[in-house]
């Protein structure tokens, strides 16, 4: 039986987050939309980012060019290519975008070693690029409406069965998976990033949400190092 390592893609696969790449090189030529801090949905927000960017002569070659520039985290590219060879069974599940993550893994020559990947959906039409929800979820109300992690992975795992299975993430939106872990899986937060200050409130707490085994990271080779000795 297969093992399942799931990742995030921003600040954990690569050592930046994507969005931000974009929106830096759009504010280079015209000031993007600014995001309405009541505003929970991210989605919506990157497609008025994409729209601006079309409109200030930001071409499809520029886009990808600043996804392909992102360097990888400490030790990445060494981990998913040592775990693909022992076979696990390796998912991005991230609120980027399609365009985004799979320019940045054929850039680095990473393709072969994904099993999934789980995002929303991204494409060019005349130059522009447009971006559509992962899912519409109302049911978890910790979430955006266009992804709630922990359902998208639930939904993977239904059609697969996994001995092991781990979770590797930095950010808010990581949270919800890790707090739905079974008791044999292990959480990787990224150390001094907001699911590590939050997974660390949780278990100091008198109920703590976290079933599974907690191990931050700082570099892929501790993730790595972990997961062969598992």
């Amino acid at each position: 039986m297969a093992s399942l390592a799931v990742f995030d893609f921003d600040r954990t696969i690569v050592d930046n987050d994507s969005d931000a790449v974009v929106i830096e090189k759009l504010r280079e030529k015209q000031p993007p939309p600014e995001w309405e801090s009541e505003n929970r949905d991210w989605t919506p927000y990157m497609s008025d980012v994409f729209e601006h960017a079309y409109s200030a002569g930001l071409r499809e070659a520029d886009v990808l060019s600043a996804i392909a520039s992102m360097k990888p985290t400490p030790g990445c590219i060494h981990m998913l290519k040592a775990l693909h060879k022992a076979g696990w069974h390796i998912v991005l599940l991230t609120d980027a975008n399609t365009v985004f993550v799979q320019h940045w893994l054929s850039t680095h020559q990473l393709e072969d070693c994904i099993k999934a990947v789980i995002t929303n959906r991204a494409f060019w039409d005349q130059g522009r690029l447009y971006i559509e929800p992962c899912m519409r979820q109302t049911a978890c109300s910790r979430c955006p409406t266009n992804l709630c992690k922990s359902l998208a992975l639930a939904q993977w795992c239904a059609r697969h069965q996994y001995s092991n299975i781990c979770y590797a993430g930095d950010g808010r939106n990581d949270y919800c998976p890790a707090t739905n872990l079974p008791a044999h899986a292990t959480v990787f937060p990224r150390r001094g990033y907001p699911l590590d200050d939050l997974i660390k409130k949780t278990l100091t707490s008198s109920t703590p949400h976290i079933k599974a085994k907690v191990v931050p990271w700082d570099s892929c080779d501790t993730i790595l190092d972990k997961l062969i000795q598992a």
